[in-house]
């Protein structure tokens, strides 16, 4: 197993942990403090954190493999190519917006919540890193003289489409 295997390993490991921990604790304070013996709610906002971590970790390997790309290019082109390395960071502004547009349903209907925030976590998780490869593909081309800045933001936007459908099916799932 080569050195960069053992490390994608490592530090997928570690956010495994860190989003447990992170999005476990705050619920199971506060199920306790209610003294709730419905179990459905606990599971809906645990699933929702982790859904809301898969999104914000999604843009952020995403935007770590594109910005790679772009510092590879040199101080001359940094700024001519930051549209195209800053794409990933929007899976994580939708995983934001799925949070807040059900964090009131809780308590009404826990497993449909469930349900969008996995649909949406794991969608905007992997639109996210591969959006963040292709940005990094298409920022290299620009710079190789293969390809323009309008080329690359085309192809950094496929992925995107499967974010915004996975946030559009958040409101049509009921």
């Amino acid at each position: 197993m080569n050195k960069l295997m053992k490390t994608l390993i490592i530090i997928v490991g570690a956010l495994a942990v860190c989003i447990l921990t992170g999005s476990l604790s705050p619920i199971l304070a506060q199920t306790a403090a209610d003294g709730s013996k419905d179990l459905a709610p606990l599971v809906a906002r645990i699933v929702m954190g982790i859904g809301l971590s898969l999104g914000l970790a999604g843009s952020a390997l995403g935007l770590s493999v594109s910005f790679q790309a772009l510092l590879g290019g040199g101080q001359e082109n940094f700024f001519k190519n930051i549209a195209v390395a800053l794409m990933p960071s929007t899976q994580g502004i939708y995983s934001i917006v799925v949070f807040f547009t059900n964090m009131d349903l809780f308590e009404g209907d826990p497993f449909s919540v469930a349900g969008r925030a996995a649909t949406a976590g794991l969608a905007m998780f992997f639109s996210a890193w591969y959006q963040g490869m292709v940005c990094a593909a298409g920022i290299r081309s620009i710079l190789e003289g293969r390809n323009t800045i309008a080329n690359a933001l085309v192809a950094g936007a496929m992925p995107e489409t499967y974010a915004v459908f996975a946030l559009v099916m958040t409101f049509i799932m009921k």
